[in-house]
């Protein structure tokens, strides 16, 4: 690897959508490099794939999430939004009131406690060992007869590839690996069946916990198919969801920060995608790069001999929040260039030989896409101090000097939304 691919770009999902939009086109067209990606591959990424492998499509609530008020059950898996997210956790009580919550953390977290304060479950598994018991719980749903045989066969496909991995774990193996008796496995299936039959609705909810581990796609793919083999997707009052973590979690990766994806989950490697940019962007499909690295791939190959050379960070402090921080700052400091975007001197702005001064949430406008899917503007509410710039002025003054015409970097949140749009 050399030339325009030994510069890397990494995003967060903490930009706005104009931001990310935009920094996305930067990458690919001004600076040529195939080498961006986002914050989100250390969360969302796994449950991203598993959307994409399960149903074909990447979304985190696929309902309102005031749907959650009128449910009998609903397991989190791997998620304490009691402490990260706490106004959703009104939208839980409901099932809590009734016994119906079931929370699957190895800690006892406070979603932990408000279950078990409503006679309800909190499933303390060993760490790590999340795929074997989301196995472990599909498998016992088939085998004592929870499973909707006619859900299956009529709206699912591939249901005899995923058995042959489930069968391997019987709940009596899964619980000398796990921890978790299989009392308790039946217990969760029981409770999730019980809504789901009495027409009081059951959710399956997964976030972080699950998502964390090196084979997180595979785990939030298993917990997916627990959904699915009982018949919850799709029916009313029923379904899978995955609650975000970052303020822009859903929206980040949907406009072209990830690695490999367009806007609007179009594939970098399909040409009608690339053509369809290639359009709204007015350069040649031909000359936008391939599939660059994930954010992990890039990161092991910052300063390395043909390998990330300069690295341009946008609302990201990775000194400190990337996997194994201290390999990561090795490799900050042997770059040839470091261009940092913050309004703060993060950790990570202090090992930059560049850091271009921005503005924070309040002193300007955009839009969020929250993680029911809809698009929230967010507007300036107070001044900008004089100096630091918006990412959207940065990003087009440095297109320029890199030969773009201006106006192919609009400098407007609603210019750059109604071409996204597209």
């Amino acid at each position: 690897m050399g030339g325009r691919d030994a510069v890397g770009v990494f995003g967060a999902g903490a930009l706005t959508n104009e931001k990310a939009y935009l920094l996305g086109k930067f990458a690919r067209v001004a600076l040529g490099t195939a080498n961006i990606d986002y914050s989100g591959r250390f969360c969302m990424a796994a449950a991203s794939e598993a959307g994409l492998r399960s149903f074909g499509v990447d979304r985190g609530l696929p309902f309102p999430v005031a749907d959650l008020d009128d449910a009998g059950a609903v397991l989190v898996f791997g998620g304490n939004p009691a402490e990260t997210m706490p106004p959703f956790m009104q939208h839980l009580e409901p099932a809590a009131s009734c016994g119906g919550l079931i929370v699957v953390d190895p800690r006892q977290s406070a979603t932990a406690e408000r279950a078990l304060r409503g006679k309800g479950i909190h499933v303390a598994l060993t760490p790590g060992t999340d795929l074997p018991l989301a196995l472990a719980l599909t498998h016992l749903a088939v085998t004592e007869g929870f499973a909707d045989r006619a859900y299956i066969a009529a709206r699912t496909s591939g249901f005899d590839e995923f058995w042959a991995a489930a069968a391997r774990w019987w709940p009596e193996r899964a619980e000398q690996v796990t921890g978790v008796a299989v009392s308790q496995m039946y217990q969760v299936v029981q409770t999730l069946c019980a809504a789901r039959d009495r027409g009081a609705g059951a959710y399956v909810l997964t976030a972080r916990g699950a998502e964390q581990h090196r084979d997180g796609t595979d785990t939030v793919s298993a917990v997916i198919a627990l959904a699915l083999v009982l018949g919850l997707c799709g029916r009313p009052g029923s379904g899978y969801g995955c609650v975000t973590g970052q303020a822009n979690g859903q929206g980040g990766r949907e406009l072209g920060q990830k690695a490999g994806q367009l806007p609007g989950y179009r594939k970098i490697t399909d040409p009608a995608d690339r053509a369809h940019l290639g359009k709204v962007w007015g350069v040649d499909p031909g000359e936008l790069p391939g599939a660059g690295m994930s954010a992990c791939e890039m990161f092991a190959a910052l300063g390395r001999p043909g390998g990330i050379r300069a690295l341009m960070v946008c609302g990201s402090n990775i000194a400190v929040s990337a996997p194994d921080a201290s390999r990561v700052i090795e490799g900050l400091r042997s770059l040839d260039l470091l261009v940092v975007n913050d309004f703060v001197l993060s950790e990570t702005a202090q090992l930059a030989d560049v850091v271009l001064p921005v503005l924070q949430w309040a002193e300007e406008e955009g839009t969020l896409t929250s993680l029911e899917g809809r698009v929230l503007r967010r507007r300036r509410s107070v001044p900008a101090p004089p100096g630091p710039r918006s990412e959207l002025h940065i990003l087009q003054d440095l297109a320029v000097r890199l030969g773009q015409p201006a106006d192919r970097f609009p400098t407007s949140a609603p210019q750059v939304f109604e071409e996204l749009r597209a």
